[in-house]
């Protein structure tokens, strides 16, 4: 699993790419991990761009419940932009909209994250 990040002024843009599931769940939970106690320590945002996700068995979901609870004792603000509609149903059946804010882009989550 790749997982690049860019820095655009005070947010990070987290950009997971294939699949994620039983075999890249490990890597991506303690990549997102880190990216949000970096972001506490640098008073940054977050975005995770799921526009290069292909899929996401429930241990990816796991993944980003484990991010939330983070952010949340951290007090960074985290949200996922970019939802290949595949993936945007599966947020929506297990009630994950409910827990991250969603855009449909990351120019969109940027520019409210910029305000």
């Amino acid at each position: 699993m790749d997982l690049p990040s860019e820095t655009t002024g005070d947010i990070v843009i987290i950009s997971p790419a294939g699949r994620i599931d039983h075999n890249s769940a490990e890597v991506f939970t303690d990549a997102i991990v880190s990216h949000v106690d970096n972001c506490a320590e640098s008073n940054q945002k977050a975005i995770i761009d799921m526009s290069g996700v292909t899929y996401m068995s429930s241990v990816g979901l796991r993944a980003l419940m484990i991010a939330a609870k983070r952010s949340k004792e951290l007090d960074v603000q985290i949200v996922v932009a970019g939802m290949q509609p595949e993936m945007k149903e599966i947020f929506e059946i297990s009630r994950f909209h409910l827990i991250f804010d969603t855009y449909a882009s990351v120019f969109d989550a940027t520019t409210e994250l910029s305000q």
